[in-house]
């Protein structure tokens, strides 16, 4: 794009993505206090000031890169939620996607989520709210099953927190009993089983 031509907002979010995943690169190599600005700049092939026209700081960078996998994420829960069949059906559709993308993601994922936290209190405080808004999803996913009869009284709170925390070892585990989807099913019917009415 010549300089002086006001870019597009799709123009400016795919720069903002080579720009992004370009520090990353450089992130995940040197880490997150020895990579410059001026490194990154380089690596996108731009100046440092137009840099700066893309992003105010390194930790803006992580945030940004963070923020497109749970708007993807959160895109996609919202879908199968809003689609056929029973709340327990739904949610382990929902867990599903969560394994496949995870799946997909996995080195870069693991990688964002160690650099996420040396970000800025402000920055983490801000990520946050873009996660609870996810886990907000799954909860009240749950709450329906509880009003509809699907699950018992429970705190859907803490089943939620217990659902996306067994996502991690059915995915890094160094000791797989199965396929990831084996194993996802196996957990699901332990959690989900523990969750239900004696009538679902």
């Amino acid at each position: 794009m010549p300089k002086g031509i006001p870019l597009t907002n799709e123009d400016r979010e795919l720069r903002r993505s080579e720009i992004a995943h370009a520090a990353a690169d450089l992130i995940f190599e040197k880490g997150f206090t020895e990579t410059s600005v001026n490194q990154i700049a380089k690596a996108a092939g731009i100046g440092k000031s137009t840099l700066y026209d893309f992003f105010s700081n390194k930790d803006e960078i992580i945030l940004y890169l963070m923020e497109k996998f749970l708007i993807e994420v959160t895109s996609r829960a919202k879908a199968i939620i809003a689609g056929e069949g029973s709340v327990i059906e739904r949610l382990r559709r929902v867990m599903q996607m969560h394994l496949e993308f995870l799946l997909r993601n996995k080195a870069f994922i693991l990688k964002l989520t160690l650099e996420t936290q040396r970000l800025s209190i402000e920055n983490q405080k801000i990520y946050q709210v873009k996660r609870y808004a996810y886990q907000d999803l799954l909860i009240e996913l749950i709450e329906q099953g509880i009003a509809d009869g699907s699950f018992r009284q429970i705190d859907s709170g803490m089943l939620m927190k217990t659902l996306l925390a067994a996502m991690s070892p059915v995915v890094y585990t160094s000791r797989p009993v199965g396929t990831p989807q084996e194993m996802l099913d196996k957990t699901l019917n332990l959690i989900l089983e523990g969750a239900k009415t004696s009538d679902s």
